[in-house]
């Protein structure tokens, strides 16, 4: 009997636990929803937190930035016809030239019996001389013909334009006004026929030779500025001056230059710099940062009575940044940029500052 009553006691003890928990757990859940009924209700009364932007007229332009490598406006290398021992460098990098200069001198010894030396060319003008003046006066006693005067006269000729190229291959003068902007070789080297010994070039204006993909050559064109900024901070200004016609086969890309004036020589040949070309400009448009359109597209606008409006808008031009909006807003007009993923049309807003 005792038993059963304990067990009785034991169910009943049970069943009160049970209530006293689902008691709670009720409790529990209307306590949460009276808080989210209070944030709502809270938010219905105050509005939403929104940040809003005046809508106003201004200026849209469109940069490509492109990698290029700075060239001089006149860059050529001094080169040799023969294989020649080099006797002597007249320049050092960075040393201005002109037109004419000597710049290299080779030696006169022949390196091969195939190649006429300096002094074996020499000694063939001066015996064709001592030949052609003997004949003249030769001739002027009617002791030969004029034909004999005129063969001698032609060898003459020949030996002297031979003295003249070996003399020219052995002394190699800039074709050009420039700067000195490399020496590849040291003197005692020999000098391997055509290939470069000094690079000359004109560094008061330059070109940066670079290439574009797909994308951004549909939107390149002669004649746009071009700027580069140095490390000062400072942006040096120049122009696209050359386009290829068509892009490269094997890589799909489109080379160019563009042309810098470089009065203080900060852009030195060979230098990998960073440039962008400004591909478009409208000017005195309505605009509008990016971030405040939504699917559609459409914007949030803020209304005099509290209230965000869904409205439809019609974009044109676009930068990173900015969008044009060519219809569905007047300048002067709020609308939200952050906060409207949490909108619907007729909420009802509160703006804060940024």
């Amino acid at each position: 009997m005792k038993t059963r009553k304990m067990n009785s006691r034991l169910v009943l003890a049970a069943i009160v636990l049970v209530i006293a928990a689902a008691f709670a757990v009720r409790f529990q859940a209307l306590g949460r929803a009276r808080t989210t009924a209070s944030l709502e209700s809270v938010q219905a009364e105050m509005g939403k937190p929104v940040e809003a932007v005046t809508v106003a007229r201004g200026d849209i332009e469109h940069w490509v930035t492109l990698a290029g490598t700075v060239e001089g406006v006149v860059q050529y290398p001094v080169t040799s016809t023969n294989a020649l021992r080099i006797v002597a460098i007249t320049v050092r990098e960075g040393d201005a030239v002109r037109a004419g200069d000597v710049i290299v001198r080779l030696a006169h010894e022949a390196p091969t019996p195939m190649v006429h030396s300096y002094g074996r060319a020499m000694a063939t003008h001066d015996n064709q001389l001592k030949d052609v003046q003997r004949l003249r006066a030769l001739h002027a006693q009617g002791a030969i013909s004029d034909q004999a005067l005129d063969q001698a006269e032609t060898r003459l000729r020949v030996a002297a334009a031979d003295l003249q190229d070996v003399e020219g291959s052995t002394s190699l003068v800039a074709a050009q006004a420039g700067v000195v902007a490399a020496i590849v070789v040291n003197p005692g080297d020999t000098a391997e026929a055509g290939k470069p010994i000094v690079w000359i070039a004109r560094t008061d204006e330059v070109k940066v030779c670079f290439t574009a993909g797909s994308r951004q050559a549909l939107e390149l064109a002669t004649g746009q500025p071009v700027l580069w900024a140095g490390p000062d901070g400072v942006d040096r200004e120049g122009v696209v001056s050359r386009l290829d016609l068509r892009a490269d086969p094997k890589t799909h890309l489109l080379a160019g230059e563009a042309l810098f004036a470089n009065p203080d020589g900060r852009l030195v040949p060979g230098l990998l710099v960073s440039i962008r070309i400004r591909t478009s400009a409208e000017r005195d448009v309505l605009c509008l940062p990016t971030p405040a359109l939504v699917d559609g597209p459409a914007v949030f606008v803020v209304g005099t009575d509290g209230l965000a409006h869904k409205r439809p808008v019609t974009i044109g031009a676009r930068s990173t940044d900015v969008v044009e909006i060519t219809s569905g807003l007047d300048a002067g007009e709020r609308v939200v940029r952050f906060g409207q993923s949490r909108l619907a049309d007729g909420d009802r807003v509160r703006t804060v500052e940024n």
